[in-house]
């Protein structure tokens, strides 16, 4: 699975694609939230200028994209809600309106908003991710985080002075979180991303050296895993499972790092 950046997504696009696997019932509530993330963001921008109701109609779809739960989007919604002074909402607002589900899930994305990373001290990386999993009771703190940063990263949305040390967090953090969460093709995404940014000359090069796309690469190996799966029950072989997946640009390039090494 990869989740492409996408520009001006309305409420319209994000209900059409929970309408997809969500009961009806639940649709009213993304609706609600969407509402009151409006009224509370209005007067705020992202680092690029872009509307920050842009950037929460983008985690909420990435969550959808997920398919996760309508708790989760609406938290994805209102995940920066808690973050400003001046929205006019609380978790009393929150837990009033959207449950206590939704409530605490932003309130934790707001507390993980909080931690400050050193990547200059080695081994925090590690604690920090500890201390994540610990703060996050519920798993939906962290996906709606990820989804977060993902969006962050795909857009490139972050102070330019404050680009490397965003990437570093990224490659050292968040990229590992969604790997011990089990989300492969987030973690991917997140190093790739990162490694654009801490090694532009190196990423460039390497990207224009590999002429199939990630999603080319995938495709071919879906199409050599379902060879192989035709040719092993032509054998009588039903009992089997194939693992395959492209190597991605950051994977590809800590290779060639081994190899040139002594």
């Amino acid at each position: 699975m990869s989740t492409p950046a996408e520009h001006n997504i309305t409420i319209a696009d994000l209900l059409n694609r929970a309408k997809a696997y969500l009961p009806a019932d639940q649709l009213p509530g993304i609706e609600q939230a969407y509402a009151v993330a409006k009224q509370a963001h209005e007067h705020h921008a992202r680092p690029s200028g872009e509307p920050y109701i842009n950037h929460v109609l983008s985690v909420a779809q990435i969550l959808a994209a997920m398919r996760l739960d309508g708790d989760t989007l609406i938290s994805g919604l209102l995940h920066g809600t808690l973050k400003y002074p001046d929205t006019g909402v609380n978790e009393e607002i929150l837990r009033e309106k959207f449950g206590e589900d939704v409530a605490r899930i932003v309130r934790g994305t707001t507390r993980i908003d909080n931690v400050k990373f050193n990547s200059l001290i080695d081994y925090q990386a590690e604690n920090i991710r500890k201390m994540l999993l610990a703060m996050s009771s519920d798993i939906r703190v962290l996906l709606v985080k990820l989804a977060d940063r993902l969006n962050d990263m795909q857009l490139r949305d972050f102070p330019p002075d404050k680009a490397c040390e965003y990437a570093r967090e990224t490659m050292d953090l968040y990229a590992p979180l969604s790997s011990r969460l089990g989300i492969d093709w987030l973690k991917r995404e997140l190093e790739d991303r990162a490694f654009s940014v801490l090694h532009p000359d190196e990423f460039n090069n390497l990207k224009s050296r590999i002429s199939s796309s990630l999603q080319d690469r995938e495709r071919y190996v879906k199409d050599v895993k379902e060879l192989l799966s035709k040719k092993l029950y032509q054998h009588g072989i039903t009992k089997f499972n194939i693992l395959g997946r492209p190597k991605h640009l950051y994977s590809i390039y800590k290779k060639l790092l081994v190899q040139k090494s002594p």
